[in-house]
């Protein structure tokens, strides 16, 4: 967690807390209860507003742009920090230097697991692209050569990760990952020049 991150959270504790006891002390628990709706709103609203520096990341990697979603995130999408938030957005701040991450769901020899994709730029102007397993499967290995094919015609069979939004197929020789639209149409903008696959389709 870095420091933005945690400094973010202990003032929204805070304010979560004035607010619930200050309705308690005013009218009791009604009140109290519109407080912490009031928290969960604002709380809503600043993070969508947030940069991408003060979301969580895999070690010095920032998340890409698919993680602002529902409705905070829509209510905001017409603001100045929102319209940087697409696939050319994230590739301009990747060229830019900053490492990258990508929630994503990754088969590797038929076992399916949760980790990240993260992206780095290379001294050529390249795409470096490693996976980082979570829990048990914990540690960071490259894929080595980055060269995607896309599946957008795969049908993603798990009704939890399709209402998650991981329904793009994104496949690296003989293992295969689910991404959100936004982070499959991010792979193929940087790799695309490597490959003939068919265009992503969330």
């Amino acid at each position: 967690m870095n420091a933005r991150l945690t400094v973010h959270l202990v003032v929204s504790l805070v304010l979560a807390l004035v607010l619930v006891f200050t309705g308690a002390a005013i009218g009791g628990p009604a009140l109290a209860l519109l407080g912490l709706v009031l928290w969960y709103v604002l709380e809503s609203l600043v993070k969508a507003l947030l940069p991408p520096a003060f979301l969580p990341g895999v070690e010095d990697a920032q998340a890409t742009s698919a993680v602002y979603r529902g409705w905070a995130a829509k209510l905001v999408a017409g603001t100045a920090p929102a319209r940087t938030r697409t696939p050319a957005g994230d590739a301009a701040r990747l060229a830019a230097g900053v490492p990258l991450c990508m929630l994503s769901f990754g088969v590797h020899d038929g076992s399916q697991t949760m980790g990240h994709l993260l992206l780095r730029r290379t001294p050529d102007g390249g795409t470096a692209l490693a996976w980082r397993g979570r829990g048990k499967n914990a540690g960071t290995r490259p894929i080595d050569p980055p060269v995607p094919t896309f599946r957008p015609g795969r049908e993603q069979l798990n009704p939890t990760q399709a209402r998650l939004g991981y329904t793009s197929s994104v496949q690296f020789g003989g293992d295969t990952y689910w991404l959100r639209g936004h982070d499959a149409e991010l792979l193929q903008l940087l790799l695309a020049p490597k490959t003939s696959g068919a265009p992503v389709t969330a």
